[in-house]
């Protein structure tokens, strides 16, 4: 290919830009992935992901370079795949104590479901919504049962109204956990990103994954954690720019106060009630 045509190959990779530093330092980083990839994993993929993410995320592009680099690092060494499969999002948020633009590692239901499945103790992990007219019933005492059968008639399932997730052990076992909608709704106005007074993000977007990735995160505590699933949870909406693949990404990111950084169609009013200082 002449030069030429690799630049007109990159422009259009790239949105139409004649040059993205970005997109450019991701391509650089891929042996530095590669390196940090689980065995059987292609960095060459996980490259192609972040760019088709740059291109389609609102704002990821204005992110500090070393932040992005960070959480696709974090993709890398967990084998996970960003804005693919429900696995992991790298999702632009405002630092307003530093003003500037970081991208935060927001990690799916799918890909903690991914990373459960590596422990050895783990037969099996699933989570699952429930419908108004499906039969559902939880009996928690000495013999913990759930009984979950979908409903198959003509009117459909109804709404949405609980969600669970269940693990099932090697040896024998088992494990779950419940919340109904309403709950996920609490959970959601206690710990959703705002803006202002709106909830926005992932929870207003794709609010049954992210109440599908509550139950997991909270049956996590009863079972026995893959080291990647362990350190997926302590990454999970974090800031990391350290990108070296030597360092484990709980170790190289951080929590910190920011506002997610979204376009009006992901936004919805936030309840009077639910804002602190709001009406009682």
């Amino acid at each position: 290919m002449t030069d030429a045509k690799k630049a007109l190959a990159l422009r259009e990779e790239n949105g139409g830009v004649a040059q993205n530093n970005l997109a450019d330092d991701i391509r650089r980083m891929e042996p530095e992935f590669q390196a940090a990839m689980p065995s059987g994993k292609e960095a060459a993929r996980l490259v192609r992901d972040a760019l088709t993410a740059l291109r389609n995320t609102y704002n990821l592009g204005k992110c500090d370079t070393a932040s992005v680099l960070g959480s696709l690092m974090t993709c890398a060494q967990l084998g996970l795949r960003p804005g693919v499969l429900g696995h992991a999002w790298v999702l632009p948020y405002y630092d307003g104590k530093k003003r500037r633009h970081v991208a935060q590692l927001i990690i799916g239901y799918q890909g903690f479901i991914e990373l459960a499945h590596r422990s050895p103790a783990v037969a099996s992990i699933v989570a699952r919504p429930v419908h108004e007219r499906d039969t559902f019933d939880v009996d928690y005492g000495i013999a913990d049962t759930l009984v979950h059968k979908p409903y198959r008639g003509p009117e459909g399932r109804g709404d949405i109204t609980d969600y669970y997730a269940i693990v099932k052990f090697v040896g024998g076992g088992y494990a779950f956990w419940t919340m109904t909608r309403a709950e996920c709704e609490r959970h959601r106005d206690k710990y959703a990103p705002r803006k202002d007074k709106r909830i926005v993000g992932p929870w207003v977007s794709d609010f049954d994954a992210m109440a599908l990735k509550t139950q997991i995160r909270m049956l996590a505590k009863f079972m026995p954690k893959s080291p990647e699933l362990a350190q997926a949870i302590e990454a999970d909406g974090t800031v990391r720019v350290d990108v070296s693949p030597d360092v484990e990404p709980a170790e190289a990111s951080e929590h910190i106060d920011a506002e997610i950084i979204v376009d009006d169609e992901t936004e919805v009013e936030w309840p009077e009630t639910a804002v602190p200082g709001g009406a009682a």
